[in-house]
């Protein structure tokens, strides 16, 4: 008999060698440096959070490999400086999330605005969010450029202009209320009126004002002031304090000089799924990345008549803020990539926006279908997922501003594509 009593299952605890106890525990990555090469940047920015959170925090992220089922859906500019996820301290999962131009939200129109329609279609109808949450944010350039058109003035830009007049109405009651205020002063009470005016458009969508009307949808308007370091929007004020007083307060060597202006190195492209935010992803600090949410990430290309949302974003990020680089990130099990590669041709569209706005990819689509005609559909859809950024890619270039960007070497034009299956971040240029 042996001389060990053991209880059943318990195995004799070996001392380690003296070799893994001299052994200093593997380091974190470092933090990503700006100063890096931009592409490198990237890739930092994700080894940091693959080691601090994602591989840190199974319970959260094992159930969203399965699906997303997110309470909110927030409309953000895409301002670098006023990312929702970090200044409301949401988590992968929480809100389905568009950026745009000063968060505005287009009337319901299935010509002009089906990138923001078939985001808020996806959100109600098919996610069943509660909440939707329009936050605008101090010092927003296109506040500014809304305020400051004159009447029958030609526009400057290609797109710009007719994206702000959505917020026309919210201009005229500023302007007509308060005609003696100073200039500054017109802009921080327009960026709360604009606000309201998307709370209206909102209810123009038929499922939102029958969620509304059925008390099963909320709407909820909120102001973000990163220069005081306030945020009016009760429901998610708990996120913000945790912010503010664990970031905001503690870095004011990062959010002085953002008071006074944006300079971002990066324009990003994500998808609207609430397990993609780049700002979280990547490390992505304020200031670091002007960014464009929408269904697929998808880039349309130029079209002044259909896609002023996307163009403007587009214009505004290479022609005013000079960025360096545009990056365009797919990612695994993407509801919108799925929805593309299921379209039957012929087949009538069950949605009011979705069909023809991933329709964006159908490129894509046809070169996955041709090249691997006998693979499953779920590795059909893993290929288009990096495909269709290639598409996006592609379609950048018909804008001309950013053409002649590339052609001056003042530019470059990077995909990405974010496997949050098996945690795995990658990138190219084309």
């Amino acid at each position: 008999m042996s001389g060990c009593l053991c209880l059943p299952g318990y195995k004799k605890k070996v001392d380690p060698p003296i070799s893994i106890l001299l052994q200093k525990p593997t380091p974190p990555p470092p933090p990503p440096n700006k100063n890096m090469d931009p592409v490198e940047r990237l890739q930092s920015g994700f080894k940091q959070f693959k080691s601090e959170v994602y591989d840190k925090k199974p319970e959260l992220f094992e159930p969203l490999k399965e699906g997303q089922a997110p309470t909110y859906m927030v409309f953000a500019c895409s301002d670098s400086r006023c990312c929702p996820s970090v200044t409301l301290g949401l988590k992968p999962g929480e809100a389905f999330t568009v950026r745009n131009i000063a968060a505005m939200v287009p009337p319901y129109d299935k010509t002009k605005y089906t990138g923001i329609g078939s985001a808020i279609e996806y959100a109600v109808c098919a996610l069943k969010v509660k909440v939707l949450t329009v936050i605008g944010h101090s010092r927003c350039g296109g506040i500014k450029a809304l305020l400051s058109m004159q009447d029958g003035a030609a526009d400057t830009f290609h797109f710009v202009e007719d994206w702000v007049r959505i917020g026309f109405l919210a201009k005229k009651k500023v302007v007509t209320e308060y005609p003696h205020t100073p200039f500054d002063d017109q802009c921080t009470i327009l960026e709360k009126e604009a606000v309201n005016v998307s709370l209206y458009n909102l209810l123009t969508y038929p499922w939102v004002k029958e969620g509304v009307a059925a008390g099963t949808l909320k709407l909820v308007g909120g102001h973000y002031d990163f220069v005081k370091g306030a945020m009016a929007v009760e429901r998610l004020k708990t996120g913000f304090e945790q912010f503010k007083a664990d970031v905001y307060d503690k870095k004011p060597e990062l959010f002085e000089p953002l008071k006074a202006h944006q300079s971002p190195k990066y324009m990003v492209f994500a998808c609207s799924d609430s397990r993609v935010c780049p700002s979280v992803t990547l490390g992505l600090e304020p200031g670091e990345a002007f960014a464009v949410r929408n269904i697929a990430s998808m880039v349309p290309p130029y079209d002044k008549t259909k896609y002023a949302g996307v163009g403007s974003a587009i214009e505004y990020a290479v022609c005013a803020l000079k960025v360096e680089v545009i990056v365009v990130i797919g990612h695994s099990r993407c509801g919108g990539i799925k929805a593309l590669l299921s379209l039957q041709d012929g087949e009538a569209d069950k949605f009011h926006f979705v069909e023809d706005w991933v329709r964006i990819g159908a490129p894509a689509k046809t070169k996955v279908l041709a090249d691997h005609a006998s693979a499953a559909f779920e590795d059909q859809c893993s290929i288009l997922e990096k495909e269709a950024v290639n598409v996006s890619l592609e379609n950048l270039k018909s804008y001309p501003f950013v053409k002649e960007g590339l052609e001056k070497g003042t530019l470059k034009l990077v995909g990405g594509h974010y496997d949050f299956v098996s945690g795995k971040f990658e990138t190219w240029e084309p």
